[in-house]
């Protein structure tokens, strides 16, 4: 191990067995704090592995963002006495760690062993890499255009899949003028219409009352700069800290005064933005605000969300509520399905049950979607058992899904084509059925999108004057 490394793991360790086994805590006790910073090294660990392994570092970086999502969710909040545990004892907390250290350990476990089942010999897709930079900028702009127009134009978005291709349309347009322009074959003109491009993105993603969206693009260009450095990407890492930290107070009131005072009639960006502003001025004009204690009640008990569902689940399960058996997976194998070829297909309302059955929701409230981390959901469907193979199935699918879509960066459209269609499996905070689901129709769609703008249009004008001559 080199002197850096060897460092950085002793410093580590020394921490741990602080957090562990020293520091006094007022809401966990000391096999509760073990359990946590347990979370906090196994959520680690698969980024470690992909920094020091050669046959790691090359895929796409799903297992280690998944890691770090259960070291900074799962186990970080638990050291907070602000993190909110009325609703269950001292043992529902001991069973919720346990098992999400149980559920890690079946996760990588998954995720490594089954390596050597899918062969690494991956064809790049030839189209895609034979595509000139002076088309790739063209498709890049048009690509980022036409969801220029869908954000805009939100009618659009309730055509049949058309709002399903939004947000990916988004991320691939953006990754792929990201990278025309870290690789420096672009005028300065290109560079300012990408900074104001990603500006618009960011500012829409905002103004949608989610800041979960804001940050994910900062991961999406962390990956790819990542994937082009082999460096961690600190100036996203910072910024998206702190758009948790300074903006996640404000949130709250932001959605009260265009979600529940507008109801819903339609808003001008114009109108949100106002709204944003009268929001954060509200908030850090308060004078409670320079006399507050640390970090927002609010933004720990946001973050720490999924461990506290999590007990939750297990404190009512099977006692108040019975087992789900499978239910909240039903709409994984229409999920593939095309919503043009299946109009009537039903929507997915899982988070809106799940918040009925465990009481987190009033009974009349039937648009609002909680959350279910996927933890909690296979609890809630088959107990222990549900968590140990569930963790261990999601780890072989990522294997899967990272040896199957994994080229080297160099294949920059095909990149950032698997970076799109994979990256947000890693916030594993959704009904898993909507988030697997949303990989394979997605991909299949913006190749097919892809084709047509590259080489597409010049085959299909070749048949059509074949066809009239």
């Amino acid at each position: 191990m080199k002197p850096p490394f060897f460092l950085i793991t002793v410093g580590c360790l020394s921490l741990a067995l602080y957090t562990a086994l020293i520091k006094d805590y007022e809401t966990i006790n000391r096999v509760q704090a073990c359990y946590a910073t347990l979370i906090v090294m196994l959520g680690a660990l698969p980024s470690t592995v992909s920094l020091i392994s050669r046959r790691e570092w090359g895929l796409l970086p799903i297992m280690p963002l998944h890691g770090l999502f259960y070291s900074l969710i799962f186990g970080m909040p638990v050291f907070s006495s602000k993190l909110d545990w009325s609703r269950v004892t001292s043992s529902v907390i001991t069973d919720a760690l346990f098992l999400t250290v149980l559920g890690l350990i079946c996760l990588f476990v998954g995720y490594y062993a089954s390596r050597g089942l899918y062969s690494r010999s991956h064809r790049p897709i030839k189209f895609l890499n034979e595509v000139s930079t002076e088309r790739r900028i063209w498709v890049a702009w048009l690509l980022f255009s036409i969801y220029m127009l869908l954000q805009l134009v939100p009618v659009l978005s309730l055509l049949p899949t058309v709002g399903q291709l939004t947000t990916p349309l988004g991320y691939l347009s953006t990754g792929m003028l990201f990278l025309l322009a870290y690789e420096n074959i672009v005028s300065k003109k290109h560079l300012i219409l990408l900074a104001s491009a990603i500006a618009f993105s960011l500012a829409i993603k905002l103004l949608s009352g989610s800041l979960a969206q804001v940050v994910f693009l900062l991961v999406f260009l962390g990956i790819l700069y990542w994937g082009k450095n082999r460096t961690l990407p600190w100036g996203f890492i910072f910024i998206s800290c702190l758009i948790a930290l300074l903006l996640n107070p404000i949130k709250q009131t932001y959605r009260e005064y265009t979600w529940v005072e507008v109801g819903s009639a339609p808003q001008s960006n114009v109108f949100r933005a106002s709204m944003f502003f009268k929001a954060t001025y509200d908030h850090y004009a308060n004078d409670d605000f320079t006399t507050s204690d640390g970090i927002d009640t609010g933004v720990v008990n946001r973050i720490g969300h999924s461990i506290t569902a999590f007990a939750d689940v297990i404190n009512m399960t099977p006692e108040q509520v019975p087992y789900w058996l499978g239910g909240s997976y039903q709409t994984l194998w229409t999920s593939f399905i095309p919503r043009f070829l299946w109009p009537g297909k039903p929507r997915a309302t899982i988070g809106n049950e799940f918040g009925h059955r465990y009481m987190q929701l009033t009974p009349g409230d039937t648009s609002t979607s909680h959350n279910l981390p996927w933890l909690a959901e296979f609890y809630a469907n088959f107990g222990t058992l549900g968590v140990v193979a569930g963790m261990f199935a999601v780890g072989v699918l990522f294997r899967f899904l990272v040896q199957k879509l994994s080229v080297p960066i160099s294949s920059s459209i095909e990149y950032v084509l698997g970076a799109t269609v994979t990256f947000s499996l890693f916030y594993a905070e959704s009904n898993f059925a909507l988030m697997a689901g949303a990989v394979l129709t997605p991909y299949l769609s913006l190749l097919l999108v892809l084709w047509l703008m590259t080489v597409g249009y010049t085959w299909i004008g070749a048949k059509c004057e074949k066809l009239t001559s």
